[in-house]
């Protein structure tokens, strides 16, 4: 979530962008739909664009700017919405291919 990569709580998101950090919450929950002006004030306040504001999973990993933090949030974000057979599988993979390269 670009919020948290930028190390921003919801109440400095909604200062920033002059919403109310309830507004701001709601939105990232789903409970509220956002209007288009709602998401311009968020966009600018996050000093982004409105293309990386929804390919925010897209990371250049060939980037002197490479977060860790925001690279394993984005995979936590993957994770999130699977089943637990899944996730399973997710991590056998992934620590097949980690305890073979070594």
């Amino acid at each position: 979530m670009i919020r948290k990569q930028r190390g921003f709580s919801q109440e400095k998101l909604g200062e920033l962008a002059q919403l109310k950090n309830s507004y701001i919450g709601d939105v990232e929950r789903g409970a509220r739909n956002i209007s288009l002006d709602s998401l311009d004030k968020i966009i600018a306040a996050l000093d982004t664009d409105l293309g990386a504001f929804f390919n925010f999973n897209e990371i250049d990993v060939t980037s002197n700017d490479f977060d860790k933090t925001a690279v394993l949030e984005v995979h936590k974000q993957f994770l999130e919405d699977r089943s637990v057979d899944e996730i399973k599988l997710i991590h056998k993979i992934s620590r097949d291919i980690l305890l073979t390269k070594k």
